[in-house]
């Protein structure tokens, strides 16, 4: 199972500009998810930059630790879940596994996990999520 996602908004601030010896930034972004899961998923990450690139920042590499919060619908169920997730980005490869923490109305049952997928243009999370009827 997986669903293919759009970043249709990401904004990244430094936590603090003035300690240039805390590389941590802020990050909200929003998702447009199709597939098997077909919604909107909104998170909120902490960045720790290990090794920046001002030039691209693609080629940077970042320690990841966040929450996405999806509200849509997943096989024609509709709710909502949150899931955390933590991992490393490094040089245009995410390995942020997330697990869902907590579902709402025909998702509260869901549980999982899943893992993000980058080839060439696509975008997709891998999913391995279980729906207990």
């Amino acid at each position: 199972m997986s669903a293919t996602f759009n970043v249709t908004r990401w904004d990244e601030q430094p936590v603090d500009e003035q300690k240039i010896n805390f590389p941590v930034n802020r990050v909200q972004a929003e998702y447009e998810l199709e597939g098997d899961l077909e919604g909107k998923a909104w998170v909120e990450y902490l960045l720790y930059y290990l090794e920046s690139n001002k030039e691209d920042g693609h080629l940077a590499t970042a320690r990841i630790s966040g929450f996405l919060h999806f509200e849509g619908q997943y096989k024609e169920k509709t709710g909502t879940f949150t899931a955390a997730e933590k991992g490393i980005f490094d040089k245009g490869s995410l390995d942020s596994p997330g697990m869902i923490i907590k579902g709402t109305g025909e998702l509260q049952a869901l549980t999982g996990s899943y893992q993000y997928d980058f080839v060439g243009e696509n975008s997709k999370l891998i999913l391995d999520f279980k729906a207990d009827e």
